[in-house]
């Protein structure tokens, strides 16, 4: 198939206005063999997209947060199983929601049901106490039951508390009750899981997340563009748009955006969804996922680590969609019958709610990363890159 396919679907979207922008890069051995990019950074200035433009990653956050968390692990800092307690104290015992009302049961939609529930009086479930303590890996790799369920998501859409600080972050986590028993279940954690480990990394560290993120992961990567405040690019940021039946609206500095999505100030690290950055500094990141921790010829981090990252991690078998499975910091498609998709087995990867979107596929030695920003393009749903990501094995799998 030729690429010609790729950029027909692409160019098909901007003149539908279904989405604003894209830039697309996609690369082969290490090597780009697609570069190219779509529409305006700005539609009411007529400011074409640039490859340099800054954009909203939102939940592309987690791989890197997962990466960072790992650079810990390496060096014998903290460990996969350790308790979060061991780190956060007010983590010591968890109580977990036991009452019919508010169970999360397999392929349940917990935030359609949550927001049902909000139409109801807020009622205190009935718990049980933890039958073990929620671990690193349980974070990870989305299988903690902090606010995945039903009651965890009514939780976190009743809640108006602004996101200041980590250490106040995880303290309020730590309030919550879990969904499940630690480990038992699995559920997309949008917000809790990634943001507590962002306050493991201070504690463990010594140092603010601003500084260990700069020092371990954008320095030595070369994210020069990267940060977690949209305030000193200047012009660079992408305008976000919203999909709407009269075409696309902006909807920049709305409470669309990223501090009103994540409920969060300026300057927040927001470890599951508050990165800013580039498609040459985000695909520095994925360079290093791709080529077994080496970056510029030296070795950022153990082809082991790399190796537990793309592997999957609960220890029972949980599949968040059919045929996938979750690592560390990462989704896996692991069988592409049961899916539904053209994936490679193996293949592995994240997107963020406004449409980004990256995958390795290890055994074809092909990379790819998305980039947009449409405030309600779906997240991993999207359409648009579900599409892409599909064009791309099309044209460039082994065969």
């Amino acid at each position: 198939m030729s690429v010609k396919n790729i950029e027909c679907a692409i160019q098909k979207y901007i003149e539908n206005k279904d989405i604003p922008c894209g830039i697309l890069q996609v690369r082969k051995d290490g090597e780009t063999v697609y570069l190219n990019k779509w529409g305006y950074s700005d539609i009411s200035a007529k400011k074409g997209i640039e490859f340099s433009d800054v954009f909203r990653m939102m939940s592309m956050t987690k791989p890197v947060t997962a990466v960072a968390v790992m650079k810990l692990v390496e060096q014998e800092k903290i460990e996969l199983d350790d308790a979060v307690s061991k780190y956060i104290s007010s983590f010591a015992d968890m109580r977990v929601v036991d009452d019919k009302r508010f169970v999360f049961r397999e392929k349940m939609n917990p935030v359609t049901t949550a927001g049902k529930l909000l139409l109801f009086n807020h009622i205190k479930p009935k718990t049980v106490r933890a039958e073990r303590q929620i671990t690193i890996r349980d974070l990870l790799s989305h299988t903690s039951g902090l606010e995945q369920g039903v009651w965890g998501y009514m939780s976190m859409l009743r809640s108006k508390d602004i996101r200041t600080s980590p250490e106040a972050v995880a303290e309020k986590y730590s309030r919550y009750c879990l969904d499940w028993q630690p480990g038992s279940q699995t559920s997309y954690s949008a917000l809790a899981g990634f943001d507590v480990l962002v306050r493991i990394i201070e504690v463990v560290s010594g140092m603010s997340a601003t500084e260990f993120f700069e020092e371990e992961i954008f320095g030595p990567l070369d994210m020069k563009d990267s940060s977690f405040s949209p305030d000193h690019y200047d012009g660079k940021l992408v305008r976000l748009y919203k999909h709407t039946k009269n075409g696309l609206k902006d909807v920049t500095g709305t409470k669309a955006d990223v501090n009103g999505a994540v409920k969060c100030s300026n300057g927040y690290v927001c470890g599951s969804g508050g990165l800013y950055s580039t498609l040459a500094d985000y695909g520095n990141f994925i360079r290093i996922l791709a080529d077994n921790g080496r970056f510029k010829g030296a070795q950022f981090m153990k082809s082991e680590t790399v190796e537990l990252i793309r592997t999957e991690a609960p220890a029972i078998h949980l599949e968040p969609e059919p045929g996938m499975v979750w690592g560390l910091g990462v989704r896996i498609r692991q069988d592409g019958v049961k899916g539904s998709f053209n994936a490679t087995p193996g293949t592995y990867g994240w997107s963020g709610a406004f449409g980004t979107h990256f995958f390795i596929s290890p055994e074809d030695k092909l990379d790819a990363i998305w980039l947009t920003n449409l405030s309600n393009a779906g997240g991993s749903g999207s359409p648009v890159s579900r599409k892409i990501e599909t064009l791309i094995f099309d044209t460039f799998k082994e065969e």
